[in-house]
């Protein structure tokens, strides 16, 4: 054996045990990290992609012979330290995000994805309606004679809605006039063409605005009332877990969220509030 091929083998040997004691090193500090303050958890995964980059550059420079190897063993290693830092988001439900909902699953796209139901917690569902095309074929979808599509929505000539608008230094009356229209879209799929639709009126505001799609999804954002239209605020997605218990995913307590409302809630006769103006 040459002096070359032996020189070769020890700089593996070496590589391997720098691998593997950086290993044990990234997964000591992972551990330990991961009880720290949740604030710096971006900065831990930054910190991880960083070493890996700079270790398999290392590799690549100084062990040219084995960098694909290490470079493969490496990638397995982050992917298996990474993959907990999301699988607790998924393990909840929580499987992704929007920074702002009109650039992630909007109001439009959220309608497309109805295919079996639909449960809605909003002010007015205007958002919705104003879609009108996809709002009345998401509805149709929806058309079961023992599921109704359920919306909880505040009451037009709720006081609220006046303090909302004079917030937002518009018209006084400009919120109560959505609502009213976003009721008499719903009211005709309910009037003139019979579908099973419900509406209940909630006594207070909700804190979140949650849509629940397919009994499946739920999109759940929340309000700052009388400030913009609510399309450029966060957005969640979390879907419901199929292989473990409910209660131990955040849909359950969304879903729970929501039924309380609807409890309290009171029911509308789809006639009050359509006389025309």
């Amino acid at each position: 054996m040459s002096n070359q091929a032996i020189e070769g083998f020890w700089v593996n040997i070496v590589a391997g045990l720098v691998l593997l004691g950086l290993t044990a090193v990234l997964k000591w500090m992972h551990r330990r990290l991961a009880r720290s303050n949740p604030a710096d958890r971006v900065w831990r995964v930054f910190g991880l992609a960083l070493c890996w980059v700079l270790m398999n550059t290392a590799c690549a420079y100084f062990v040219a012979r084995s960098a694909a190897l290490i470079i493969f063993l490496s990638s397995v290693l982050i992917v298996w330290i990474v993959r907990p830092e999301l699988n607790q988001f998924w393990r909840i439900g929580l499987v992704g995000a929007d920074d702002q909902i009109q650039a992630g699953i909007n109001f439009k796209r959220a309608l497309g994805m109805v295919s079996n139901s639909m449960d809605f917690l909003g002010i007015g569902a205007s958002k919705l309606t104003d879609e009108k095309e996809a709002f009345v074929a998401a509805v149709s979808r929806c058309q079961r004679p023992e599921r109704p599509v359920r919306f909880l929505l505040c009451r037009p000539d709720d006081e609220k809605l006046i303090e909302m608008a004079q917030s937002a230094e518009k018209d006084r009356g400009l919120y109560q006039k959505k609502v009213l229209e976003s009721l008499r879209a719903i009211a005709d799929l309910r009037n003139k063409r019979a579908w099973n639709v419900q509406v209940r009126f909630y006594p207070e505001l909700p804190t979140f605005r949650l849509m629940f799609i397919n009994d499946a999804i739920c999109l759940a954002s929340y309000y700052v009332l009388g400030k913009g239209s609510g399309a450029e605020l966060p957005q969640l997605h979390v879907v419901r877990p199929t292989g473990s218990r409910d209660v131990d995913s955040l849909y359950y307590g969304f879903s729970s969220y929501y039924d309380r409302f609807w409890a309290t809630a009171h029911d509308w006769d789809f006639k009050q509030y359509m006389e025309e103006p």
